[in-house]
């Protein structure tokens, strides 16, 4: 194995993970949301939505308004979601 060091950051086998802070305006989203193992996801992401061009498809929800979505299946973030639809929400992505 090559022990020399370059200089840079230590290398990591993982990919950072990045989350981003998305802020829908109050109304409809038009994003479809699925289950997956890992949580929530963005499935669709529909023409005309204000999200559209901040979160992607395969996106995973980890949190509406800081609360932590994880655990949640897709039915219960669309609860969510709809019931604050009349505010502004922060979407965590990553």
């Amino acid at each position: 194995s090559d022990s020399t060091t370059t200089g840079q950051d230590k290398p990591s086998a993982l990919p950072s993970i990045v989350c981003r802070d998305c802020y829908a305006p109050p109304g409809k989203l038009r994003i479809v949301i699925h289950s997956t193992k890992d949580g929530p996801a963005i499935h669709t992401v529909k023409e005309g939505s204000s999200l559209e061009g901040h979160v992607f498809p395969g996106d995973l929800i980890v949190a509406i308004d800081d609360v932590d979505t994880r655990a949640f299946t897709a039915e219960q973030v669309m609860r969510v979601m709809t019931a604050r639809a009349n505010q502004e929400r922060k979407i965590s992505v990553i």
